[in-house]
Order: structure tokens, then C-alpha cells, then sequence
């Protein structure tokens, strides 16, 4: 526990130690959340956009980028922490001290995702009070489930970018995977239903679709009971993938521990 505090307070003074990255990322924040109301102008309401009856493309697509934001913390911030500590010559330290690779995993994403959560919510309460986004029906317990389903369904794909950055030392597929694919399948900025058939059943088999669905309808009150599929295929995604990312990143950490190349960027 010490060590995972010390790489917590590390980032911590990291974050804080910039100010206007810092407050830039807040602002970013009043933008993209203004962006959208602005977007929404122009797409009348639609029962597509609703979960009970005709919903609207703000409420639609401010939560969801809200909640994807906390996707691409639980896909980027391993691998980033991984990359910025080889090109710093930091990481063999690390990784030659008692820190093991789980350690190292999960201490190094620690703030990153506490810093998301609070974005998110600066997200929920500018769209609320500004913009009329309606959450006063809120399922927060069901939220929460959610939120710890899409972390825990995600971060593996990290963890195997983390172990593909110590592999070839360069940043791995996880940017790809956020920026293009999954924002694009996972029905961020628009419904999945709008996709060509065979790209639906892509969707339908990524675990962020079901993470963005289940969350919305949390939000709007649903209960457990209701999104109880969305919330199995999170878990069982989360119980299959991370056993095996750790196992893949172990792998790679001790090639290159054999190889004496933790050094190396």
C-alpha cells in the first residue's frame, strides 16, 4: 500500500504541477459539453436517443462522452505511465525494485481514474445546470456498478498496450482503439442502430457499447433488474479479459527483464 500511495501522490503533484495544462483540461470540458448542446440543436428528438420514448441528442450524447471519457483513462493511462517512465529512464528502476507488474498496473491508474470521475462529473453537473440535462431520476447505485463494469472491461485492453509498449517500446493500439474504433462502434456520438448490419454485431460485442447503454439507462432510473444483460456482459468480459492481460503483460515484463532492455525507449 505504501508504494501504491507514493505513485499516487507522484501523479498527483504530476497533474497539479502544470497549472494551465490542469485548468485547460476543465475548459476543454465547457467546450465540448457547449459543442454538443449546440449540435443538438440541429437533430430533432427521436425515440432512438431515448430509452423510454423520445429522447434528446444532448442528453444522448453528453453522457456518453462523459462515460467514454472514463474508457480512454482505463485504456491509455497504464500504457502512458509505461511510455513517459522509459523515456525518463525511470522504469528500470521500478520494475528491478520489490514493485511487481500488478503493482505497477494499478497504482499507475489510480489517480488517473479518480481525476475522470471527477471530470465526469463537472460533465453531468454543467449539462444539468446550463443546458437542462434531466438526471433528477438518477440511479446512482446502478451507475456506480456500471462505471466499475466499463473500467474493469476496458482496462484490459490497456494492460495488453502497456505490454506491447515494453515489448517494441513505442506507444501500442490502445489510441486507435479509443479514438477511432470504438468511439465509432460503440454509439458515442450517434445510435449503433444507425450502422450497417455486420458493424452492429461488431458493436454489440464490444463491452463499451453495453457500458454507454447500461449507464444512460441507469441515469434515466432504471434498476438493476433492468439492465441485468449489459451488466453480465461487462462482467463476464471483465472476468475472461483481465486474468489474461496480466498474464500477457507478466509475460512481456519478464522477457524484457531476461533481455536487460527495460532501459531501452
Amino acid at each position: 500500500m505504501s508504494r501504491c500511495w507514493a505513485f499516487f501522490v507522484r501523479d498527483i503533484r504530476l497533474t497539479i504541477a502544470y497549472p494551465l495544462n490542469f485548468a485547460m483540461q476543465w475548459v476543454s470540458i465547457v467546450i465540448a459539453v457547449f459543442s454538443t448542446w449546440c449540435i443538438s440543436k440541429l437533430v430533432p428528438n427521436s425515440t432512438a436517443l431515448g430509452l423510454h420514448g423520445r429522447g434528446s441528442y444532448f442528453e444522448y450524447a453528453v453522457v456518453n462522452l462523459a462515460f467514454f471519457s472514463v474508457m480512454q483513462t482505463s485504456m491509455q493511462s497504464v500504457e502512458r505511465a509505461i511510455r513517459n517512465d522509459q523515456v525518463l529512464g525511470t522504469l528500470e528502476a521500478i520494475l528491478t525494485s520489490v514493485t511487481s507488474g500488478a503493482t505497477l498496473i494499478f497504482s499507475s491508474m489510480a489517480w488517473p481514474l479518480i481525476f475522470t470521475v471527477l471530470q465526469v462529473a463537472w460533465y453531468l453537473l454543467l449539462g444539468a445546470l446550463l443546458f437542462g440535462l434531466n438526471i433528477g431520476h438518477a440511479n446512482v447505485a446502478v451507475a456506480l456498478v456500471c462505471l466499475a463494469l466499463i473500467v474493469t472491461s476496458t482496462l484490459p485492453l490497456g494492460i495488453l498496450s502497456a505490454a506491447a509498449t515494453l515489448r517494441y517500446k513505442q506507444i501500442g493500439p490502445a489510441n486507435f482503439f479509443v479514438g477511432g474504433a470504438s468511439s465509432l462502434l460503440s454509439g458515442v456520438l450517434f445510435p449503433t442502430a444507425l450502422l450497417p448490419k455486420p458493424l452492429q454485431w461488431v458493436s454489440w460485442l464490444l463491452p463499451i457499447t453495453h457500458g454507454l447503454q447500461a449507464v444512460r439507462a441507469a441515469l434515466a432510473g432504471a434498476t438493476l433488474a433492468s439492465v441485468r444483460f449489459d451488466i453480465a456482459w461487462l462482467a463476464l468480459a471483465s472476468v475472461i479479459l483481465i486474468p489474461l492481460s496480466l498474464l500477457v503483460f507478466v509475460r512481456a515484463l519478464e522477457r524484457e527483464r531476461r533481455n536487460g532492455s527495460l532501459a531501452h525507449y
